[in-house]
Formats: C-alpha cells, structure tokens, sequence
C-alpha cells in the first residue's frame, strides 16, 4: 500500500540546495512579509473605522432618500388609488365587458369557422389529398421499387470493392513504408527524451520543490519575526508615548481639570447668589421708590386662614363643632 511506502532518501544535491536556498529566501521575504502585515493591519483598520460607519451612513442616506419615500408613496398613494380604481371604476365595468366579450367570442367563433375553417377542411379532403396521393405518392413508390433500389444495390457492391482495394493498399502502405519512416524519425525523439530532458526535468524539478519549500517556510518564518517586531513595537509605543501620556491626563485630571471645575462651580454659585441679592435688592428699592412717590396700598399682615362655616343643607342648624354661618336672602342676593 501507499501508506506502508518509507519515503525516498534525499540525496546530495537536495541537501546542498535546501539550506543556502532557504537562507537567501528568508532574507527577501522577511521585508515583504513584514510589508505585507503592515498593510493588512492599515485595511483592517482603514476598513473598521472608516469604510465601515461611511456605509453605515451612506445606507442610512439611500434608505432615506430613496427607499422610505418610494415605499410611503407606494403604500399610501398608489395602492389605495389603485385599489379604489379596481373596486369602483374597474369591477363595474368588467363585468358588463366580460359578458359582451364572452357572447362576442362566441359568434366570432361561428363566424370563423363558418368562413375559414370549413372550406380549408373540404379543400384538404377533397382535393389536396387526392391528388397528393395519385399524383406524387403512388408514381414516388414505384420509382423507389423498381429503379432506385436496383441502382442502390450496384452502386453498395461498388463501393464495397473499391474499400476493399482501398484499405489493401492502406495496410501495405502503413507497413512497408510509413512504420519503418516513424520508427527512423521517432527514435533520435525517444533517445532526447529519455537520456537528456527527464534527468534535467528531474533536476530541475528537485531545485523547483525546494525553492518552494523555502518560500513557505520563509514565509512563516517571517510572518513570526513580524508578529514579534509588531508586539515589540506595540510594547514599545505604549510605554514611550502612551503610558506617559495616560499618566499626564491622569494627573492634570486629578490635580488640574478637577480643581479648577469645582472653582469654577463655586465661582458661579457665588455670582448667582449675588446676582439674585441684586435682584432682590432692586427689586425691593424700586416698591419703596414706587410708595414713596406715588403711594399705595398698606401692606397686608399675613395670618391664618379661617374656615369656612358649614350648615346642614335645606337646615338653618348647623354641623356639630362648626361656627354656623349667616343667613343669605335670596332677594338681597337678587
């Protein structure tokens, strides 16, 4: 079985070729891979913070100016029009329509075959048949029977004996003159092809796998020495730029933007209330300038407010505990 076959052992030339070969692949694939991860990281990114929300927008535009309208104006206008249309205007008339095309159709049809179908079928039966048949079909069969067959058999054992003296010059020919001249042109091609391009096919299908093998190799290899310089960067940024630059916001936070945010509410509180004690204070000056010039009213002294009495209804006697209230004529309330 294919399974139980031990692999072929390598021989020389492979072993000399592979390590030199995968040495100088790795050292020109290295940049291209590195490249290449560069640019792969840029779409990503370029696709997920840009591509992506300009579709979301764009969608959302197309969808808003092109579809919603279509589809409002669709559902809200042209299929209730239409279908008022069909119901009142349409139906009413289809009806009526439909039974006048249905007696119409009739007498169409009895018109129809009345004038073109009956007289094509009596044409048919009467007179194309007829003469068809006595005309062509009977003098055509005794044609076939008593001269063509005749003929068509002279004319096979004709043919039967040119082929035979046809293909008895084809064999001797083939053999007496076109194998000999194959077997003189092909064996100098046989002997090219057997000791000079399959050994160097061999070689340099050996040197084709190898460089293969190394350019996939190599390229995993640098595909790892990328993701690894990547990380180191990675590293390296975060600690070089974004580390200080988390730890400055931090602190002008804590100790900056913080304060100065609640000095800044305190300040505001402090003008608002002043700003209300102005308003007060002017407002009280100008009522006393107000009364001082033009007088007014005394100013009323607050107190509690007092209940109302109550009294049963259609009853001058009064609810228990309640202070009973006076009498209301309804002359003088008139």
């Amino acid at each position: 079985m294919e399974l139980d076959r031990r692999p072929e052992p390598e021989g020389c030339l492979t072993a000399a070729i592979r390590v030199p070969v995968r040495i100088v692949v790795l050292v020109v694939v290295l940049p291209v891979r590195m490249v290449w991860d560069a640019l792969s990281w840029v779409g990503r990114q370029f696709y997920r913070y840009v591509l992506t929300p300009l579709g979301r927008v764009v969608r959302a535009l197309a969808m808003a100016l092109f579809v919603w309208p279509w589809a409002g104006l669709w559902r809200w206008v042209v299929v209730p029009a239409a279908r008022w249309v069909h119901r009142w205007v349409l139906t009413p008339l289809g009806h009526p329509m439909g039974a006048l095309g249905r007696w119409a159709g009739i007498l169409l049809g009895w018109v129809g075959r009345a004038l073109f179908v009956r007289p094509w079928v009596a044409l048919w039966r009467y007179v194309v048949v007829p003469v068809v048949r006595y005309g062509l079909v009977i003098p055509l069969v005794w044609l076939y029977g008593a001269v063509l067959t005749p003929l068509g058999h002279a004319l096979a054992w004709a043919v039967r004996g040119l082929g035979a003296v046809l293909g008895w010059l084809a064999v001797k020919t083939y053999r007496f003159l076109l194998r000999p001249l194959g077997i003189a042109l092909a064996f100098p091609l046989v002997v090219l092809w057997r000791y000079v391009l399959v050994p160097v096919g061999r070689a340099l299908g050996v040197v084709g796998r190898e460089i293969g093998g190394a350019v996939g190799v190599c390229w995993r290899i640098a595909g790892r020495i990328s993701r690894a310089v990547g990380r180191g960067l990675k590293w390296l940024g975060w600690n070089l730029v974004g580390r200080p630059v988390r730890a400055a916001w931090r602190w002008s936070h804590d100790y900056v933007l913080a304060p100065a945010g609640r000095a800044v509410a305190d300040a505001a509180r402090g003008v608002r209330a002043a700003l209300r004690s102005a308003r007060a204070t002017v407002r009280d000056t100008r009522r006393e300038v107000w009364r001082a010039l033009f007088g007014g009213p005394a100013p009323v002294e607050a107190r509690e407010p007092i209940g109302a009495r109550a009294r049963t209804l259609g009853s001058t006697t009064t609810v228990p505990e309640v202070a009973p209230e006076p009498e209301i004529s309804l002359r003088k309330q008139g």
